[in-house]
């Protein structure tokens, strides 16, 4: 089974919004309204995940800069 690639932040959120417009502005039937509340929770959970990630990061810089 290939690996599945991991989207960035901007891919991420994109699709996201996409998704957003699609319930907000379609009549979706309620199992792929499932599958895309599914599908929003993982991106969701991968943009939680990158931010805290740079976060991170970002309090390293400081935490060097003043050593």
């Amino acid at each position: 089974m290939a690996k599945k690639k991991e989207l960035g932040y901007e891919e991420s959120l994109r699709k996201l919004e996409e998704i957003l417009h699609r319930v907000e502005n379609e009549e979706i039937p309620i199992d792929q309204l499932t599958e895309l509340v599914s599908e929003s929770m993982g991106l969701l959970k991968n943009c939680k995940s990158m931010l805290k990630g740079a976060e991170s990061k970002v309090e390293e810089a400081f935490n060097e800069m003043e050593d």
